[in-house]
């Protein structure tokens, strides 16, 4: 019986050692899966915070962006619309019609930059922006009429001003439509220059 033992031995022993291996080789297989798992589940959420994190940094580079070009587009459309408040100003209030050295009245930045500013317009803003770029267009075909007709340099008519008075009206709406795209915060009504009321 001994000598069975014996001889058992060996091959129990063997028996032992392919097991503790088929053991270890278990366990690295299962480590191994779940390290790749932890990883890739990791790498994953990494991925997912960065994108995540990269789109939130898009949208505000291009909400900075879009505010950016409203602001160049009021200011570029304001501009033109101050211009032609003063014209329309001389001319009902001082009843003569602006200096021939001044360039004519344009709504150049209207047309280029509509496009951008239309959309952030309330309705009523973008009805006034609407009218004001009319009356610009309107006051430039009056100047126009008198030079043509050779008055000019002639005072203006109560008549006259009168037609023109409703157009001042609107280029002021106008320029008060643009305002709070104009400027990043309304000054106080004393630090702005003032024009006379109308």
């Amino acid at each position: 019986m001994l000598s069975l033992n014996r001889a058992a031995e060996p091959r129990m022993r063997q028996a032992r050692a392919k097991e503790q291996l088929m053991k270890a080789t278990i366990i690295v297989a299962i480590v191994a899966l779940v390290s790749t798992i932890v990883g890739a589940t990791i790498g994953a959420a990494t991925n997912y915070a960065l994108a995540v994190k990269r789109d939130k940094a898009d949208r505000e580079r291009d909400s900075r962006n879009h505010t950016i070009e409203v602001k160049r587009a009021a200011r570029l459309i304001d501009a033109e619309l101050l211009r032609a408040l003063a014209a329309v100003r001389i001319c009902v209030e001082k009843r003569r019609w602006w200096s021939a050295d001044v360039p004519p009245l344009s709504a150049e930045a209207w047309q280029k930059h509509g496009g951008t500013i239309a959309p952030d317009l309330s309705d009523q803003a973008w009805l006034a922006v609407i009218l004001a770029i009319e009356a610009v267009y309107n006051i430039r075909s009056a100047r126009g009429i008198a030079v043509e007709a050779g008055t000019a340099d002639n005072t203006i008519s109560d008549a006259t001003a009168a037609l023109l008075a409703p157009m001042l009206r609107d280029v002021k709406l106008g320029h008060d439509a643009l305002a709070p795209f104009v400027y990043d915060s309304l000054p106080p009504a004393g630090n702005l220059p003032q024009l006379p009321p109308t």
